[in-house]
């Protein structure tokens, strides 16, 4: 009896240390059942199960992104109060929830290269609203246009603040939920065909989206490189294409809406052409974007030229030996067949004179073929603009099979070289319909100034909100960093001196204004100057040459971005610089034109000719003076006189120039003592090549043509080399 007593104490000591041992190693790959944990390189996923709060930390367990206070996951605002962990691996989670409302779902978490993916399952059936939450940091950038209209470029405020992410037809047309904190090494996004809003604050970042099915989260951890390298390659992987950049939209263009309005005609268009082209302005394309179309037509009247341009071909042919490409308005909107259709209100846009608008029996077809943008009833949507047209229209829908092919061959009857989109229709929370459609245009070469979309720029440019020359203080600004921000940094915003030409007691701003642009991918002129001063006339024509000479550096900052998802062709100081706290949240704009490139232009308080100017770590050119200063510092109240280029050289100190058509590129190196490989690509085919700098030392350097094995000459100037090179030819200083 004793014996058998013994054995089986035995017998359930050992289960107990079985049970005790299957806890700890439970234990070991969870951590505390309370508290899990997904390891993803240098960074930990902490979640709590009870309420499932999520925060993320390194290694050591300092806090990167600080979680929600109350719960990490909400459905119809309700807070997560149970979690039941159904499955786990290395670097994946499954949970089933319950919120405090008893409302069911399930969550699947997982954590790897970099990427953060969080889907939400709701068990009732129907359109739910999905909140992911965490806790507050104090630099945001981002939200495309939704983020454009705050005070600063920084999108945290005092107090929270949401953000709805909306097509509204006007000021808010290209948008994304795309977020980047850079001081945290961390973004967010989300992509759900739905009501989607942000809410960003001191103690908050909640993602919001209220959707039928499932939805889908992703964050992304580690450098800021890598951050957009994860977010090009999840938006590609889901639909959003980015598009290859065609060179000649960062030549200097013209647009005949500043000068014409609607009074734009096939003359008038080469009139002012000739008149720029005399005057020396290297115009390579052109948008005539208001009524070329025949009476009472619209943009998607395709083929059907009015009065205004009653030979097209003509205008082309000449368009063409003159180095222009012709770009027209287009939008995305079909009237009904039938009418004729007669605007309800006697508003006319600007100049606009317009009685009524046919039908177009093209929405017959588009309707046959199910192109249409339909409500949730499956009936099409009709919109009426409050701008052009001004009746009721139908909308194609790229999102269907086959519509943006479709409206593609029916854009090619132009038979132009490219377009600037421009649909004005207010959509609410529709914001997915036009990425597709334009893309499309583009890829089969088009020229494409894109305006509406969601999360990747349509076309070579993005154009911002109409502007004017009072908004370069703050909106247009603010507008192309959060852009860049986005991963859309080849950003456009109107011609230099937009609704200012005229103005002659206001001639400085439009001066400033061209050089704001001429730091950006896209520039261009609409009026001319003729009744300025010439001192005038040749500062305003300074910015326009200093962007021309620019122009293949910018293209390959582009192509960089295009390649890579970092924003190279305008890099925000705070995204450029993450480690250096001055530049969170600095007092003018500044920001990095590819990586040598610093873009100082005085915008606030244009009259006084100063600037507070703040230069990261490194070493500084002025680029006119070619004065020395070591950064990190603050140049306070900086002189840069109205005909004074504003930007410094610095980084990797590596550009490359031009001077005319008719010479080779130049590079210039600068003596940044940093031993670097720059790549850089051809305008004529986009082929990459690279200088390299193999030795700091400009005044012991060798330049040689890599790819001919030829020693090359150069000249040696205050603190920079400069040599003229064969494009596509990689060269190496050693």
């Amino acid at each position: 009896m004793i014996k058998n007593r013994l054995y089986l104490i035995r017998i359930y000591s050992e289960l107990l240390l079985i049970c005790v041992l299957f806890t700890l190693c439970a234990a070991f790959q969870f951590g505390n059942r309370e508290n899990m944990k997904l390891k993803d390189g240098a960074y930990l996923l902490h979640v709590h199960t009870k309420n499932l709060k999520f925060c993320f930390t390194d290694l050591h367990g300092n806090t990167i992104v600080p979680g929600d206070s109350v719960s990490g996951f909400r459905i119809n605002d309700s807070p997560v109060v149970e979690a039941l962990l159904k499955s786990s691996s290395d670097n994946q989670f499954i949970f089933d929830i319950t919120t405090k409302n008893n409302e069911q779902a399930d969550v699947t978490i997982v954590f790897h290269n970099g990427i953060a993916k969080m889907v939400v399952s709701p068990k009732e059936k129907g359109r739910n609203k999905v909140s992911i939450c965490l806790g507050g940091m104090t630099v945001a950038h981002g939200l495309g246009d939704a983020g454009a209209f705050g005070e600063s470029f920084n999108l945290i405020e005092k107090e929270n603040k949401t953000f709805e992410i909306v097509n509204n037809g006007g000021t808010k047309r290209w948008l994304s939920t795309f977020t980047i904190f850079p001081k945290n090494n961390f973004a967010g996004v989300f992509f759900d065909r739905g009501k989607k809003s942000i809410v960003l604050g001191k103690n908050a970042y909640q993602l919001n989206t209220e959707t039928a099915g499932q939805a889908t989260f992703y964050f992304f951890m580690g450098t800021n490189q890598e951050i957009y390298a994860n977010y090009k390659k999840i938006r590609n992987l889901l639909g959003y294409e980015d598009i290859k950049p065609k060179s000649r939209l960062f030549e200097l263009g013209w647009e005949s809406w500043d000068a014409l309005g609607w009074n734009t005609n096939q003359e008038t268009v080469k009139n002012i052409l000739s008149k720029f082209h005399k005057e020396g302005y290297p115009i390579r394309w052109a948008v005539t974007g208001s009524g070329f179309w025949d009476e009472g037509g619209t943009t998607t009247s395709f083929g059907r030229w009015g009065k205004k341009f009653p030979n097209p071909n003509e205008l082309k042919n000449w368009m063409h030996p003159n180095d222009i490409y012709w770009m027209i308005g287009l939008r995305l909107n079909l009237i009904p067949s039938g009418g004729p259709y007669f605007p309800i209100t006697k508003k006319r846009d600007k100049n606009l004179k317009v009685v009524s608008f046919y039908g177009n029996d093209l929405s017959d077809e588009a309707l046959a073929k199910n192109l249409l943008l339909t409500d949730s009833n499956n009936q099409p949507v009709l919109i009426t603009s409050g701008i052009f047209p001004i009746v009721p229209c139908y909308l194609i829908d790229g999102n269907k099979p086959g519509a943006a092919g479709w409206f593609q061959q029916h854009y090619a009857q132009w038979n132009v070289d490219g377009l600037k989109e421009d649909t004005m229709m207010d959509l609410g929370e529709e914001t997915t319909i036009f990425n597709k459609p334009i893309a499309r245009i583009a890829t089969e070469g088009a020229l494409v100034m894109a305006r509406c979309g969601e999360f990747s720029s349509p076309g070579t440019l993005l154009r911002i909100n109409d502007t004017n020359v009072g908004n370069m203080s703050k909106r247009t600004p603010i507008n192309y960093l959060q852009y860049a921000a986005c991963g859309a940094p080849n950003v456009y915003s109107d011609v230099a001196g937009v609704h200012n030409m005229n103005k002659l007691e206001d001639v400085d701003a439009s001066i400033r204004h061209a050089w704001l642009l001429s730091m950006t991918a896209g520039m261009a002129v609409g009026a001319f100057p003729d009744q300025w001063l010439e001192e005038k006339k040749i500062a305003f024509k300074k910015a326009v040459d200093f962007h021309y000479s620019l122009v293949p550096y910018l293209f390959s900052a582009g192509m960089k971005s295009y390649e890579t998802g970092f924003p190279f062709t305008l890099t925000p100081l705070s995204i450029a610089f993450p480690d250096d706290e001055n530049t969170m949240n600095l007092k003018n704009f500044q920001w990095m034109v590819g990586k040598s490139v610093l873009a100082t232009p005085v915008l606030k308080n244009h009259e006084s000719c100063k600037i507070d100017i703040y230069l990261p770590e490194g070493k500084w050119f002025d680029w006119e003076t070619q004065k020395e200063y070591i950064g990190p510092r603050t140049l306070a109240n900086y002189e840069i006189a109205l005909d004074k280029t504003p930007c410094f050289v610095g980084g990797d100190g590596i550009l490359v120039l031009r001077n005319s058509d008719d010479q080779n590129l130049k590079v210039r190196v600068y003596a940044v003592n940093k031993k670097v490989k720059a790549e850089f690509f051809s305008l004529q085919n986009s082929n990459k090549y690279e200088i390299k700098i193999s030795e700091t030392n400009l005044n012991k350097v060798e330049v040689w043509d890599i790819d001919s094995n030829t020693k090359v000459p150069f000249q040696y100037k205050k603190n920079y080399i400069e040599f003229e090179i064969l494009e596509g030819h990689s060269y190496n200083l050693k």
